[in-house]
């Protein structure tokens, strides 16, 4: 048999790193792709690692429908640095009669020849390369070229996908789309999880049992039956929409943490806060409570999600291109079981109906009740007036243009 190596990291594992063990294999038939996650990698501090449980269980299920990857805890297992030569010598205990084919990225091609015994590893295996970036081929056969003294290397030619672990959980921990990337099953395992999320947040938004209380001591009855009424709504829009309902929960619940804080303590906050605020805004005391909220919870709670702490800051004046997470909570404390103003029954069913169309008609209805009380306009909720009615104009537009075609 033609047995292939595959370790890493896989923190976690991605597209990339599965299109890379499959191109192998179909080029250099193999008959079988060994994953294999690292204990302690020798490149990498192990401070970035999430558990090496966690890290196998996305393997196999990265793996799952695929006969031709098997997952491997041989360097979990075992109690000391990952070096290749270690996990290359115990495959070939495991198989003395097979061929084996250790698989590498090609930038680890390129520092090969610094490897703890590199040279007893290209004793015992063949080394394929399979390229992450594009036009770096002219590279990988000078660098295979120079390292062919002392065992045979193979370079794939079939087309890189370019994917980081470490963007990937860039994205995670900054709340951007990352689901792309990976499997799906592995997207479902990290949000359960809650792994790689900023420090401390899990903890948070996993357990609002402390917060209510917190709440109910600092708040009057009537603004903390609101403030658990909006958390309620943002947890049904979040599932709605395909946005974390623990999070959504967490930001809905907080939103008005410091809206009965005396005006002086509430502009403190505001002043003290590293937000930027326009003079609209510091001169309307309605609106202190949100931006001095998303302050508190950073500075008091350690929250450190910007979404969420974008999602407490603009729940009053909203802005052009928020997040899904902030205009959940924009809408969820307009629609909360507690609202009566005229029209609310309306506005629920837009909603949950049309999120875009929703946002519009809740920015035109902060603009008119503004614009009756003789309030000044935020820059920022005006940007966001515009921002909505150019998304509704646009989808008119192709509506439209999709109608002429037919």
């Amino acid at each position: 048999m033609r047995i292939g190596i595959f370790g890493g990291s896989f923190n976690p594992v991605h597209n990339g790193h599965i299109h890379l063990a499959k191109a192998a294999a179909e080029e250099f038939k193999l008959d079988k792709v060994y994953l294999v996650p690292s204990r302690i990698s020798p490149h990498r501090s192990s401070d970035e690692y999430v558990s090496g449980l966690d890290r196998l269980e996305m393997l196999r299920l990265a793996a799952a429908d695929d006969p031709l990857l098997e997952v491997s805890d041989f360097e979990l297992c075992a109690d000391r640095v990952s070096y290749s030569i270690y996990t290359v010598e115990h495959f070939r205990s495991a198989h003395p009669e097979d061929e084996l084919f250790l698989l590498v990225g090609s930038d680890m091609l390129l520092s090969f020849d610094s490897w703890f015994r590199f040279e007893d590893i290209l004793d015992e295996v063949t080394l394929c390369v399979v390229s992450r970036n594009d036009g770096d081929m002219k590279l990988l056969k000078k660098k295979a070229d120079e390292l062919g003294q002392y065992g045979e290397v193979l370079i794939s030619e079939s087309a890189p996908v370019v994917v980081s672990s470490t963007e990937i959980r860039k994205k995670i921990a900054k709340n951007k789309n990352f689901a792309c990337y990976l499997d799906e099953n592995v997207v479902q395992y990290i949000r359960s999880k809650g792994l790689y999320s900023y420090r401390g947040e899990a903890k948070l938004l996993f357990d609002p049992d402390e917060k209510k209380k917190f709440l109910k001591a600092r708040l009057s009855a009537k603004r903390y039956v609101h403030s658990l009424n909006v958390a309620a709504e943002c947890r049904k829009l979040a599932i709605k929409y395909g946005e974390d309902p623990d999070k959504a929960y967490f930001a809905g619940l907080l939103h008005d943490i410091c809206k009965e804080l005396p005006d002086d303590e509430q502009k403190a906050l505001v002043l003290k806060s590293s937000f930027t605020v326009c003079r609209e805004e510091l001169e309307t005391r309605s609106l202190w409570h949100a931006i001095a909220g998303a302050y508190f919870i950073k500075t008091e709670f350690g929250v450190e999600d910007i979404d969420i702490l974008n999602a407490v800051r603009f729940h009053t004046v909203g802005r052009a291109g928020m997040s899904r997470l902030e205009e959940i909570v924009y809408l969820g404390d307009l629609i909360s079981a507690d609202r009566d103003y005229k029209d609310v029954d309306r506005m629920r069913k837009l909603s949950y109906s049309s999120l875009n169309a929703a946002m519009l008609e809740a920015f035109a209805f902060s603009i008119k009740s503004v614009v009756k009380k003789g309030g000044l306009v935020p820059v920022c909720t005006a940007e966001g007036y515009n921002f909505y009615t150019r998304l509704q104009i646009e989808e008119k537009n192709k509506v439209s243009a999709k109608r002429g075609l037919k």
